[in-house]
């Protein structure tokens, strides 16, 4: 039998994946839930076509403009301020939070102070009997802006005063301005924060701006408030970025500052209070608090009506939480002191210190879980954020082949290899 002609029965190429077009790449990739960044930072390690894609601002809005109705930003950890450390701001991720890790674990010599919007507000504390500092400055400390996802350190201006603060509080906001839940991506958008001191005769707030980069005095009052500021809790901020709120020390008033007014006033809780967590309630409409009851280990919610002058028409009791069906019995240790240790706005999270650690509560689900923590803390921040800056690592850590021609249909195949394991998430 004749030996075929040569090169009639030659094995069929090989052929590279055809190449989807950038839009239906996104349209599968902009579906993989916030509560998991892992799965895009997969996605952007198959490929350096994917991984310049996912980095690019256009992908990043679209991602948040497509959770923001339907889920809010996720919780991805929390700063805790840890004890017997001479000043330490340590991250934690949350369990769920989707592997997210931030580019520093630690923050040495700064305590956490306020989060919102993927932006950390930190005081850097100094050591005492320090007197270099420029005359009349407003705090034993100097504010700083730190984000997590990038390491980005930004430390503010000292603002200066004619006399010393005697107790203060402060808060971080987006500047971006538009309206209530309109953050999308906010990582690099302007800031302010928000400074409200009390010193001998006044009650003063000022506003930082990172456009000009200057403080501006905008309110001053000598009525107000006949309190202390509680400098451990963080402000809760409502009606997009409108109103600021602080706890007074004695447990039986809220300072509310007007931010673009300079309107000061007072609510009144409706009892006294030991120890109690400022929240946004209703989209961030309403402010409200949480307290837990002893000995009955259940976790009252209560918000408040406010009237046209903005002074408190009454408060109502929105929920009530009996924990022993939520958490283990070895957490409601009779005669024990638990307390309300923060909450996480937006993501709907409270923190709860039990005598057998820390629990964080989904007051949608109802789930606890319990967060392991190796060392004790006086304070905890929650950091909620979309997340995506991570990916611009993937464009130096994709493996490519060394030649053109290899590169690209490599890249081609394991990139379509990857979105077929993404499809079923997809639908």
């Amino acid at each position: 039998m004749a030996a075929p002609p040569s090169g009639a029965m030659s094995p069929p190429s090989l052929r590279a994946s055809p190449r989807l077009p950038d839009e239906i790449v996104e349209d599968i990739f902009v579906r993989v839930p916030p509560s998991d960044p892992a799965l895009l930072l997969r996605g952007a390690l198959a490929c350096k076509r994917f991984a310049r894609l996912f980095a690019g601002t256009g992908f990043r809005r679209r991602y948040r403009e497509h959770h923001r109705a339907a889920a809010a930003a996720p919780m991805l950890g929390f700063l805790a301020n840890l004890t017997f450390t001479g000043g330490v701001a340590r991250f934690i991720p949350t369990p769920g939070a989707g592997g997210f890790c931030p580019a520093r674990d630690e923050r040495h010599g700064y305590r956490a102070h306020d989060a919102r919007h993927g932006r950390v507000l930190l005081t850097k504390l100094l050591p005492q009997g320090t007197t270099d500092l420029p005359h009349g400055h407003d705090q034993e400390s100097v504010l700083a802006i730190w984000d997590p996802t990038t390491d980005d350190l930004r430390h503010l201006p000292l603002l200066h005063r004619r006399r010393e603060v005697l107790t203060w509080n402060a808060a971080v906001l987006c500047g971006a301005g538009g309206a209530a839940g309109d953050h999308i991506d906010c990582h690099s958008a302007p800031f302010r924060v928000v400074f409200l001191g009390i010193d001998a005769k006044n009650t003063t707030a000022h506003v930082f701006s990172s456009d000009s980069g200057e403080w501006s005095k905008v309110s001053r009052n000598n009525n107000l408030p006949g309190d202390d500021l509680d400098e451990s809790q963080p402000g809760v901020v409502l009606a997009g970025n409108a109103a600021v709120h602080f706890m007074l020390a004695k447990g039986n008033r809220i300072l509310k500052l007007d931010v673009a007014t300079g309107k000061m006033c007072l609510l009144h809780l409706p009892r006294l209070c030991s120890r109690v967590v400022l929240m946004a309630m209703d989209d961030g409409r309403k402010i409200g608090f949480a307290e837990m009851l002893l000995p009955l280990s259940a976790l009252r919610i209560w918000s408040v009506e406010l009237g046209p002058d903005g002074v408190e028409k009454r408060w109502v009791i929105t929920r009530t939480i009996e924990l022993d069906k939520h958490l283990p019995d070895d957490a409601l240790v009779p005669r024990s002191m638990p307390c309300v240790a923060a909450y996480a706005d937006g993501a709907g999270v409270i923190f709860l210190k039990m005598i057998d650690g820390l629990y964080a509560l989904d007051l949608k689900s109802g789930q606890a879980t319990r967060i392991p923590m190796t060392s004790g803390f006086y304070g905890i921040i929650p950091y909620v954020s979309f997340y995506t800056p991570v990916l611009r690592a993937a464009l130096a850590t994709s493996g490519e082949g060394s030649s053109a021609g290899a590169s690209t249909s490599s890249s081609q195949t394991q990139g379509a290899h990857h979105l077929r394991g993404f499809l079923e998430l997809a639908m």
